[in-house]
Order: structure tokens, then sequence, then C-alpha cells
């Protein structure tokens, strides 16, 4: 079975600026939805306020939708070049999770949508964090459509992103961060769903120092 580096060029195409420009935006993309994953994590952490279930799957999409941007970011840094087939692949990835994160943010919002409901969690700038992800799901997902339409314009040009420098220093930073995320994050969700399975509807502790006896 063919692998990205089964694929790898004998020669790497010569750079372009449009190759640049999906690879940069590739990055921003990864970059961009590890730090929402990561700023709720410290919302978690800082304001003790404990994710309900819509709110993990919620993380879940965001991060899967980051991984869809880190393939087409691993095979820029492998192959100094990018598919179309590989765009299609990342993207359409990427373009799943925030249909999927669109729907449970929208289905969150949906339950607390009638007048004098208090919603769940805390606010930002007036809206509830599950609001400003349906927000950013949705404007992803146009995001997202955009750039596969023009992914045509700029597969097979070169990324210079092999050798040391800017371009791949970005790259690997949006790995390694997402990588990171996704470890903690799993960790979160172990922590406060401890040895059973199901969340609670609205957590109030990290169950697994409860189940092994630490805290009442």
């Amino acid at each position: 079975m063919a692998t990205i580096e089964s694929l790898i060029p004998e020669s790497t195409p010569e750079a372009t600026q449009p190759g640049k420009v999906q690879y940069w935006f590739a990055c921003f993309f990864a970059i961009g939805w590890t730090a929402v994953v990561g700023a709720s994590l410290f919302h978690e952490f800082g304001a003790r306020e404990f994710p309900c279930p819509l709110c993990v799957v919620q993380r879940m999409f965001m991060l899967l939708a980051a991984l869809g941007a880190a393939y087409i970011i691993r095979t820029a840094l492998l192959r100094g070049s990018v598919t179309g087939r590989h765009y299609m692949t990342g993207w359409g990835l990427a373009l799943i999770a925030l249909m999927g994160g669109s729907f449970a943010s929208w289905r969150q919002t949906a339950l607390h949508i009638l007048p004098g409901a208090k919603g769940y969690g805390g606010e930002v700038f007036g809206l509830h964090l599950y609001v400003w992800a349906l927000i950013l799901f949705q404007v992803s997902v146009v995001v997202v459509g955009i750039a596969l339409a023009t992914a045509h314009t700029t597969a097979e040009h070169g990324v210079p992103a092999t050798e040391p420098g800017l371009l791949r220093t970005a790259g690997l930073f949006a790995l390694w961060l997402l990588g990171a995320v996704i470890v903690v994050s799993m960790a979160a969700v172990f922590l406060e769903e401890g040895f059973h399975w199901f969340l609670p509807d609205a957590p109030k502790r990290y169950r697994f120092f409860s189940d092994i006896g630490i805290l009442g």
C-alpha cells in the first residue's frame, strides 16, 4: 500500500508563491483550531468549568479538523510539494470534521435557545462558548471550501519545507503543538470521566479522583 513516504519525488518541484500560500494557510488552520481547544482547556482548568459531553464532542471535531490540515503539512514536510490528492484528503477530512462540529454546537445551542434559558457555562463577549464554536465551525466550512476550490492551482507546486527554514519550523511547530493538545485533551477527558462509560450532563468534578478514593 502506498504511503506518503513512498510518494516522495526524486526531484522537488520548484518553489512557487501559490504553493507557499496553501501551506501557510494549512499551518494557520491547524494552529488556530489547536489554540481554540487549548483556550478551552485553559478555561476548564482555570475557571474550574467542566465540559459537558457535547463540549467534549466539539473539541474532538476541532482537533479532527486540525488533523486534516496537519496531513497537508506533513505531506509538504516530507515531499516538498503537495498533490491534489493530498489536498483533497486533508481538506476533505477537515470539512467532515467541521460539519460534525457544526451539528454538535448547533445541538447544544438549540438546547438553551428558549427565552430565559441560562445556558451552560460562562460567556465570552456575551456569547457562550458553544455559540462561538458554532460561528467558528461555520466560518471555517466556507474557508475550507474556498481552499478546496483553489487547490488545483497550487497542487504540485513546490513548498520548500523539507530543508531547515521558516516554513519547516512553522510546520513542525503546528504538528507538535497539535500533538501536545491532543494528549492533554485525552487526559482531561479521562480524568473527568473516570472509570465510567458516560459523562454526566453537567459534570462537577474529575470523577477519576473520586473513583480511586482521593476525593470524596
